[in-house]
Parts: C-alpha cells; structure tokens; sequence
C-alpha cells in the first residue's frame, strides 16, 4: 500500500505513471478480495471508481485519491496490528 500511494503521489501529471497506478492498486483489489478483508476491499474499490487516468490532462480528483488511498493504508496497518 505504500508502494502505491508513493506512486500515485508521481502519477499526478504523468499518465504512464498513472495507468500503473491503477493497475497496481487493481492487483492489491484483488488480494485483498482473496484474502476476505471485504472492508478494505471496498475502499480500495471506491478508490478505484474516482481514479481515471486521462492523457494530456492534469488528475481532476488528484487530491481526492491521494487522501483516500493514504486513509486506506493507515487502516490496513491498524487492522494488521490487530
């Protein structure tokens, strides 16, 4: 998760970086689907729906990911300490 968000943090302005955003945060999704921790899952999902990558565009909701994706990493580290 923090691989990620340190990624999302450069993918901003770069759509390359961007699309591998997505995708990473795709296969973290789906780990985390298999692994049953079905809250998490639906964050990362809402994070998802608000991330679209765009070509020659700066991120729309840029901020809003980044806030949402630093609050999910905080609660899967939480939750890991349980």
């Amino acid at each position: 998760m923090e691989r990620v968000s340190r990624l999302h943090e450069q993918a901003v302005c770069d759509h390359e970086k961007c699309r591998e955003f997505s995708e990473n945060l795709s296969d973290i999704l789906v780990r985390v689907e298999d692994m049953k921790y079905y809250k998490t899952a639906d964050r990362l999902m809402s994070v998802l729906i608000n991330c679209k990558p765009k070509e020659a565009s700066h991120c729309e909701k840029a901020t809003l990911v980044g806030e949402m994706i630093k609050n999910v990493a905080k609660e899967a580290k939480k939750d890991a300490g349980k």
